[in-house]
């Protein structure tokens, strides 16, 4: 499928009743979607983020999975922190804006949930025997 990522390549269209942006064919029928993170494999998004980001309050972009794959891997191996891997993808994110900041700015990251959940997925993907 393609990769679920509604804000950045969805259009509006409507899923359990919801008004939204969604990833979907020119018939309005849902669109298989992948990521390598269980809680972002989703077709949709809530109405909450379509109004953040139709009235420019959010800005959306998207990552790859082996980008928060490998941002994945960095945070465990110089902090000792396991980040999920939707957390994983704006960690990903960070490591392309901060390069593009004044020094003196600051960047702050929520890792919402723990990575430990993630390391079967992530040992499955490298080819890692658990």
């Amino acid at each position: 499928g393609h990769h679920a990522a509604p804000l950045c390549a969805g259009k509006v269209g409507v899923l359990h009743g919801n008004r939204t942006y969604l990833m979907e064919t020119a018939d309005g029928q849902i669109i298989e979607t992948h990521s390598v993170s269980a809680g972002l494999d989703y077709p949709g998004v809530g109405p909450e983020h379509a109004w953040l980001k139709d009235s420019g309050r959010a800005e959306y972009v998207s990552i790859t999975d082996d980008e928060a794959l490998q941002a994945f891997h960095d945070l465990s191996r110089t902090e000792g922190i396991i980040p999920a891997l939707e957390s994983s993808h704006a960690l990903a994110y960070v490591k392309k804006l901060a390069p593009k900041m004044d020094r003196d700015k600051v960047i702050v990251v929520n890792l919402s949930g723990r990575g430990d959940k993630d390391v079967h997925t992530v040992a499955a993907r490298e080819g890692i025997s658990l």
